[in-house]
């Protein structure tokens, strides 16, 4: 199991550089082409005109995805049905403990009895001791 979670954060690890390298691979594509131009909601994004600031508004997008993506959401897993899960199993295993105190006693005249039973049918004699064997051949 173990070789296993280390292969998927091997993969894993690889698949995130692969896509930065094919990101940074597209980029590089678009900005030596000045005449291809990108329109989002019919608004065109000047590629050629992108700055030192527009940069530094891409990396703090990009740490604070990284942040919500490792603290945020686990946080919010763990949390949000991790809690619950607890809590319903906390609360069934307390259901079963009291049905098996119940349970309990109201046999426990039964059990009594079968006790008292064994006691007085059991066999009270010494078990037979076994003989030895030989241990020192005659030669």
């Amino acid at each position: 199991m173990k070789k296993f979670f280390k292969t998927l954060l091997i993969l894993s690890l690889l698949l995130a550089v692969l896509a930065l390298a094919g990101g940074f691979a597209i980029w590089q594509e678009l900005a030596s082409h000045p005449e291809v131009q990108v329109s989002i909601n019919g608004e065109h994004l000047p590629l050629h005109e992108l700055h030192a600031m527009h940069w530094s508004g891409l990396v703090l997008g990009g740490l604070i995805t990284g942040f919500v993506l490792l603290i945020v959401l686990p946080l919010a897993l763990l949390l949000g049905l991790g809690l619950p899960m607890l809590i319903v199993a906390s609360v069934l295993g307390l259901g079963l403990l009291a049905l098996v105190g119940v349970g309990g006693l109201l046999l426990s005249p039964l059990l009594l009895l079968g006790l008292l039973l064994w006691l007085l049918l059991r066999d009270r004699r010494p078990a037979p001791e076994k003989p030895q064997a030989a241990t020192a051949t005659q030669a």
